[in-house]
């Protein structure tokens, strides 16, 4: 629809409205009769009412406050204990990744039998001591190895290992049925169970060690048990500093039918299960419940079958609202002086309505075409405010049909384009990772699996259109740490790179595939060694980005029909080409998409010397506010 036609047949709707409203507006009371008419019905009758209904819907709300509250301690608390497990639990893992100074892992210390008891013994110590610096929670720790062997380390130099502690220290901790790589957490127990000079009280967790040296017995054949002894005093600090004054805290273990916190430590040694009446209620996860006249605040912490629980008295949820009686009166008492203030008030805003108006059109003067004016005076400035806001809703329609319709297919076209990116060069990564791991020791398939990670990482972590030009050549240098050690280190890597223009920003992935290619097409097939640069320049009016490879290259006419179907065919277009890989293509088109069509790459090359790729982009910086400007 044409702009002139639409506002003519708004003009012709206001038309017809206005003779509708006419008779309307001689029925509107005059501007003193609503005032005294509000007065009356806005003021002293919501008064008399809000007193009646005080006492029936305070105490609703006054018990909505105090259960969501308490739910916010009960989280609180099963969030502080989680972080205590998962801290223990991740130290537990780092055993795995312990070596000595002689390079050796537990499972080489503990199958090393050249040594003797005590210098075995002496390393296993050390490696305890490792995990015992990871986490805080810590207060000892154990481990059962397959022959019987008991180790031990404590904290406290004051305590040490009972010689009929191995029914707590057992290498069969896990039974049929039950996941050898899991996670065992125990209920609390007198620490003097364990070891001697303890007074304390103590929940361990426990993991198997498991023999990694291949794939099968990573799953199936256990080395030794850990055990990580936890004093129960950090889930009390937990506890004690989430401020709850009433009521009785416990978490409890559900699967193991024990307690590994309560306020009474009879709840550890004996068969008393204060929890018994609300049993049923674990297992949703969280919530909570009044049974009785108990309440019951539950949270699961994490995977764990562990609940924290919170117990209240009904009268310790409800205590505020009988404290709360003084508010009625308060509201009573100065509800008179407050009816004076707002009749006095009331006049002064009535001229409140005419300014909504004009700020309200000096908004849509500046584009805000979204600018609606909320008016409730049953005047005839209601009816005014009603016309202003139908117009601009109607503008902005239209506005939308034209052009919002347009950046939608565009938005949709780029981002069918880079749904469209195949990473091949992971499933060649893998390769090389796969390989490596044959002909190499485990130090070298550290190394690539490192740098799998960090590509990893930036390409599947967080999906922005644009990243700082320094990441993404962080991640060609990883990518470039696989191919050295797939070529056997005859290709090498080089970048020039102004400080300053590291963190300029580019589309994301636009130089991967650029430099794959120069790898696979151009030295590959080469003999001897081979290199890439990446020159980084910044011009007046664009950045520069050149990938050069000295590979075996391509005649001229070759890399002449490459530029044309580039600049000829359509964005989007992504099929098999014998002259354009679908990585080449995808790369053109989101330069064209992206930063606009006076932007893209050339293509140069001579047989035997090698190619180059001009890669021309907008200069990109980053605003104060966070958003993306270009430099002009």
């Amino acid at each position: 629809m044409r702009p002139g036609n639409h506002f003519r047949r708004l003009q012709g709707f206001r038309k017809s409205s206005d003779e509708g409203h006419a008779e309307n507006l001689r029925r509107y009371r005059t501007t003193f009769s609503k005032m005294t008419i509000s007065f009356v019905v806005f003021g002293l009758v919501p008064l008399l009412v809000l007193s009646l209904l005080f006492f029936v819907r305070y105490s609703g709300m006054i018990r909505e406050n105090m259960v969501a509250s308490y739910s916010t301690m009960t989280n609180y608390v099963a969030d502080n204990a989680s972080g205590v497990l998962t801290s223990v639990d991740d130290a537990m893992e780092e055993l795995y990744n312990y070596q000595n100074a002689e390079g050796q892992t537990l499972a080489d210390i503990l199958a090393d039998r050249s040594s003797g008891a005590t210098d075995q013994a002496l390393a296993v110590q050390e490696a305890l001591q490792n995990i015992m610096a990871q986490s805080e929670y810590i207060s000892s720790l154990r481990l059962a190895v397959a022959d019987g062997t008991i180790y031990s380390l404590y904290y406290s130099q004051d305590k040490t290992i009972r010689n009929d502690a191995a029914s707590f220290t057992s290498f069969d901790l896990f039974g049929e049925g039950e996941s050898p790589t899991g996670l065992k957490v125990s209920g609390t127990i007198p620490e003097s169970e364990i070891c001697v000079n303890s007074e304390d009280y103590i929940f361990w967790l426990a993991r198997n060690y498991m023999d990694i040296s291949s794939i099968q017995s990573a799953y199936t054949k256990s080395l030794a048990v850990l055990y990580a002894d936890v004093n129960v005093q950090e889930i009390e600090d937990i506890i004690d500093k989430s401020r709850i004054s009433k009521g009785d805290f416990y978490i409890y273990h559900v699967a193991a039918d024990a307690y590994i916190y309560s306020a009474s430590t009879e709840d550890y040694t004996d068969e008393s299960h204060p929890l018994a009446f609300c049993e049923n209620l674990f297992g949703d996860g969280s919530g909570y419940e009044k049974i009785g006249h108990q309440w019951v605040f539950y949270e699961k912490i994490e995977d764990a079958d562990v609940y924290a629980v919170l117990v209240l008295e009904n009268r310790d949820i409800m205590s505020a609202f009988f404290q709360s009686r003084l508010v009625l009166t308060l509201i009573l008492c100065f509800g008179g002086a407050f009816l004076l203030i707002l009749y006095m008030a009331f006049s002064i805003r009535m001229s409140e309505p005419t300014r909504k108006l004009k700020e309200a059109m000096d908004e849509i003067g500046q584009g805000r075409l979204d600018v609606r004016v909320n008016l409730q005076t049953n005047d005839e400035m209601e009816y005014v405010a009603d016309g202003f806001n139908k117009m601009a809703e109607r503008l902005s329609d239209y506005i939308d049909r034209v052009y919002v319709a347009e950046t939608a297919k565009k938005d949709a076209e780029l981002n069918a384009l880079k749904m469209q990116i195949q990473p091949h060069y992971l499933y060649n990564t893998l390769d090389v990772i796969r390989m490596t791991a044959l002909d190499q020791d485990d130090e070298k398939t550290a190394e690539l699996l490192e740098s799998l990670a960090k590509q990893l990482r930036y390409v599947m972590g967080e999906q922005l259109d644009r990243v700082h030009l320094k990441d993404e050549l962080d991640s060609i240098r990883e990518y470039f740490v696989l191919m050295r050690a797939r070529y056997e280190g005859r290709i090498s890597l080089m970048v020039y790179l102004a400080d300053d223009d590291g963190m300029l920003l580019v589309p994301k992935m636009i130089l991967q595939p650029v430099v794959e290619n120069s790898i696979r097409h151009g030295l590959r097939e080469k003999e001897g060694p081979g290199a890439v640069a990446i020159r980084v320049e910044r011009k007046e009016e664009y950045l520069e980005i050149v990938v050069m490879d000295d590979g075996i290259g391509m005649d001229e006419e070759q890399a002449a029909k490459m530029q044309a179907y580039l600049e000829q065919s359509p964005v989007g277009t992504n099929e098999p080409n014998e002259f354009v890989s679908v990585g080449t293509k995808n790369v053109y088109d989101r330069i064209k998409l992206n930063c606009g069509a006076e932007y893209g790459f050339t293509i140069q090359s001579a047989q035997g010397m090698g190619t180059i790729v001009t890669c021309r982009l907008p200069i990109w910086e980053e605003a104060d506010d966070g958003m993306f400007q270009k430099e002009v």
